[in-house]
């Protein structure tokens, strides 16, 4: 990432930053539907696909270390076809000469369809962070 650590921090602390950039992909609407970032805390996301289907996850953040980590479990509701797997984001961000490495592990998913799905959603999240911080800059 083309920031500091603390501003891609930030990204994952804010509900205002998070609606900007933590969907797979630009056609993707989020709406923060709760929101307490703090160790103990929870959150839920409800995401629109263009089809006029609607996803919620939630989960519970289990870690937060500022600025360098974040873990929190991801559990997706029904009706998804994923629904009720209880998986686990670990989010690790390293200063680097060009700002940030950040790296996500989902882990946990238990299920290869699943492990792809969320694979290409994060890609397509961190492409839209990535743009984000850049245009803040």
């Amino acid at each position: 990432m083309g920031a500091p650590p603390d501003r891609v921090f930030a990204a994952f602390a804010d509900a205002t930053l998070v609606t900007r950039w933590l969907r797979p992909s630009p056609d993707i609407a989020l709406t923060v539907l709760a929101f307490d970032f703090r160790p103990g805390g929870s959150y839920r996301f409800a995401y629109d696909v263009p089809t006029g289907e609607r996803m919620i996850v939630g989960g519970t953040y289990r870690v937060i270390e500022r600025p360098s980590r974040i873990v929190f479990s991801w559990v997706i509701e029904p009706p998804d076809e994923h629904a009720g797997i209880e998986s686990e984001v670990i989010v690790t961000l390293v200063p680097s000469d060009a700002g940030t490495e950040l790296t996500i592990r989902h882990t946990k998913l238990g299920r290869a369809d699943a492990d792809l799905r969320h694979e290409q959603g994060w890609r397509g999240a961190l492409d839209l962070l990535d743009a984000r911080l850049r245009e803040e800059a």
